[in-house]
């Protein structure tokens, strides 16, 4: 009786659970970063098509007709008209918002101001007032977080480490100063490069003694 072939059993993943994990975290496409609630808040085109905050926030600055106050959407090219606020005044997306995590699905206050988006950042710390923080939309790309009331002060290791580099760096000055001028106070002083003073030959004499003769 010729045996039985063996069965290899293996658990196959449904395909809708991959898409809902993809979908759980939603992303903009155009800078394919996961949406938040501040800058990377989901901005919601005339189209429907949703972008973040700061990706159309760069398109207003680097494309946008000052005539008409518009942008076209980056798929379909479909015009829209910019608020005078700016794009912070566009309509969120709630449903993509609603998926984002517990924390994120309050959309956080964000002011255009010039060619940068700006977030006023609270603090619960009675006394301590809270700090502002920018990205640079500008036409040179280049996105730069700064603090324009307060900064994060320094920890007491890092004072620390900046004031033992300090004593370092004049602890090496002060040696190096000593080898270049050394060998000049030698010259100075004693003729030649060598300071230790020379030692003195002592000639001694053996006494004779004298017979005078008689």
């Amino acid at each position: 009786m010729e045996p039985s072939p063996a069965l290899w059993h293996t658990q196959v993943v449904p395909l809708d659970t991959d898409l809902e994990r993809v979908s759980s975290h939603p992303e903009c496409s155009i800078c394919f970063n996961t949406y938040d609630n501040i800058f990377k808040t989901p901005k919601q085109l005339d189209c429907t098509h949703t972008f973040c905050l700061e990706c159309l926030s760069r398109i207003m600055t680097t494309s946008m007709d000052p005539q008409n106050s518009k942008i076209s959407c980056p798929f379909c090219r479909q015009p829209t008209t910019i608020p005078k606020r700016g794009p912070p005044a566009l309509t969120t997306s709630q449903e993509v918002l609603c998926r984002l995590p517990v924390h994120q699905q309050q959309e956080e206050p964000v002011w255009l101001d010039g060619e940068r988006l700006c977030y006023q950042r609270p603090i619960d710390i009675p006394g301590v007032p809270a700090f502002c923080i920018c990205v640079d939309i500008g036409a040179s790309g280049q996105s730069a977080i700064s603090s324009s009331q307060t900064r994060p002060r320094l920890g007491l290791m890092e004072r620390l480490m900046d004031w033992k580099r300090l004593l370092l760096f004049i602890f090496l000055m002060m040696l190096l100063l000593g080898i270049v001028l050394w060998p000049l106070q030698c010259i100075a002083t004693t003729g030649s490069m060598r300071c230790a003073p020379q030692k003195l030959q002592i000639s001694t004499t053996t006494p004779s003694t004298i017979t005078a003769n008689v």
